[in-house]
Formats: C-alpha cells, structure tokens, sequence
C-alpha cells in the first residue's frame, strides 16, 4: 500500500502522521490472529479492574467471540476449493461403492 493512499484515507484525517504509516503497514496484515490476541489481554483486564461490571466483562466476550468467529470463516476462495473437493470426494465414493462397470 502505498502512503498517497494512506493519505487520500477516509480516516487519513483522525490519524497521527505516525499512526498513517502503521495504517499502512496494517493493511498488509491477513488474518485476526494479532485483534484476538489484544481482545483476550483487554478482557483480561476488564475482568482484573472490574470484576463486579458484568455488562463490561459480557461486551468483551461477545466482540472476542464475534472475532473468534470471523477469524475461522472461510473465505470465498476457500469455500470454493472445499466444495470442489467435498464433491470430487462424494463422486469417487460414489465410484467404489458403485464397483466396476461391466
């Protein structure tokens, strides 16, 4: 990414001139790996701090399990390759149990 198209960012304007390079190298990153990992440092903190505010303990819980589940959908690609081989799978099955063709 380039940092022209940092600058042109619609968020270019509520960033430091610091946070635009790392909005650039953020773009680069694949994966939830690095979200999730912070998510479960910062409810551990919630729950250190206020371990009475229920409401702030389950509004952590619910973004770290709504990341945890975007974190293992599949994408388009791979729903694609996983249907291609689900059904190259069901019709060499299909095959055996049919037997050999007479």
């Amino acid at each position: 990414m380039n940092q022209r198209h940092v600058e042109e960012s619609f968020y270019a304007s509520a960033l430091t001139e610091a946070e635009r390079g790392d909005l650039a190298t953020a773009r680069g990153l694949a994966g939830l790996e690095d979200e999730v990992a912070l998510l479960r440092l910062r409810l551990r903190e919630a729950l250190a701090r206020h371990p009475e505010d229920i409401r702030l303990v389950e509004s952590a819980v619910k973004v770290l399990v709504q990341s945890l589940l975007a974190q293992h959908r599949l994408s388009p690609g791979q729903a694609d390759n996983l249907c291609e081989a689900v059904t190259k799978f069901i019709e060499e099955f299909a095959a055996v149990m049919r037997g050999p063709e007479v």
